[in-house]
């Protein structure tokens, strides 16, 4: 029984086709350019396998985002969904040129729909928090926050219970702990020195580059590109505060549209939180690159789509007319770029 305005996380007709033509297309871009292969496997099996991580991590990405936007958003959400993520300047590019990138982005979507499917089940988006963090790449190093975070929002008593719940969220942390420490296997370059470094302008800078390509793509730079950044980012930030307050804030907090927001600002606040600290504080972190930024591109992509969803009855007539011209524009350009790949 899911209670009140919450429609189920199932794994639908629609997901599985999603990750079905994703997984497909992006393991015949990576075989395509032969960038991946399994040693000790003589072609054409080592080339034809290599991929297959890749591949099952985009399909995988694009079925969970599409099913966290028909549960919140309904099915037109889910579509557009698919396909703003897809044609994201950095999402095929990164499928099929990185490792870490498609596992990193693929499980923190999976943490963000079991922080919304199943608020109290603590333990489960505390384990593929965990998991990310210390095993699949330093980036992810705030999930483990953003769910000890939405424990403690959602645990059903105050006091100790609601801190029992916290530490039951943060428990996988210290498993995978004593797992690196027995098995010396993480996904951490050598041993980690902490000292202060500062440098957050830069890495700001960084991931700024990476956020603003995604959201001006094809532009470069120049006083244009930096207009149509800034001013779409003004129109990303009022749709969705506009979304929240009309049609998310006035419901049950057990509905799930509320639960989305709730959970995707906790996410993405977390998730820079840990970028961050890595930046700051660990002697050697390099900046933030586009496989450490895409989830937060991918999690923004998902919230304003289904903020537009929610919003377009309420839309005047004119509203509708420049979202579309500005979702053309943006479309158009992204398939330029994704045509060269």
């Amino acid at each position: 029984m899911v209670p009140g305005d919450r429609r189920p996380l199932t794994a639908g007709r629609r997901p599985v086709a999603a990750f079905f033509v994703v997984a497909a297309l992006v393991w015949w871009l990576a075989h395509r350019h032969d960038l991946f292969f399994v040693v000790g496997l003589e072609n054409p099996a080592s080339s034809a396998l290599g991929p297959v991580l890749t591949a099952i991590c985009a399909g995988a990405t694009v079925a969970l985002v599409m099913s966290l936007a028909e549960a919140a958003g309904g099915a037109t959400a889910g579509v557009i969904a698919l396909i703003a993520v897809v044609l994201l300047p950095a999402f095929l590019s990164l499928h099929r040129s990185s490792l870490v990138g498609p596992p990193l982005l693929a499980l923190t979507a999976f943490t963000l729909g079991a922080m919304l499917h199943a608020p109290r089940f603590s333990f489960a988006y505390g384990g593929a928090a965990a998991c990310v963090a210390l095993f699949v790449s330093p980036a992810g190093l705030g999930l483990p926050l953003a769910a000890g975070a939405w424990a403690y929002l959602h645990a059903q008593r105050r006091g100790r219970r609601r801190w029992r719940r916290v530490a039951l969220a943060l428990l996988p942390v210290l498993v995978g702990l004593i797992v690196m420490r027995w098995s010396g296997s993480d996904a951490w370059s050598g041993p980690v020195h902490l000292s202060w470094r500062g440098g957050l302008d830069h890495a700001l800078r960084a991931a700024g580059r990476v956020i603003g390509d995604q959201l001006a793509p094809g532009l470069p730079d120049g006083a244009l590109r930096w207009f149509v950044i800034a001013d779409g980012a003004l129109i990303v930030l009022a749709v969705v505060a506009v979304a929240w307050r009309r049609t998310a804030a006035p419901m049950p907090p057990n509905a799930l549209p509320r639960l989305f927001y709730e959970a995707s600002a906790v996410l993405v606040a977390a998730y820079v939180v840990g970028l961050a600290a890595r930046t700051m504080l660990i002697v050697g972190a390099p900046d933030p690159d586009a496989a450490a930024v895409l989830p937060i591109a991918v999690v923004g992509t998902l919230v304003v789509v289904v903020s537009c969803v929610r919003l377009w009855p309420r839309w005047s007539r004119l509203g509708r007319v420049m979202s579309l011209v500005l979702g053309t524009f943006w479309v158009g350009a992204a398939i330029v770029l994704t045509r060269g790949l």
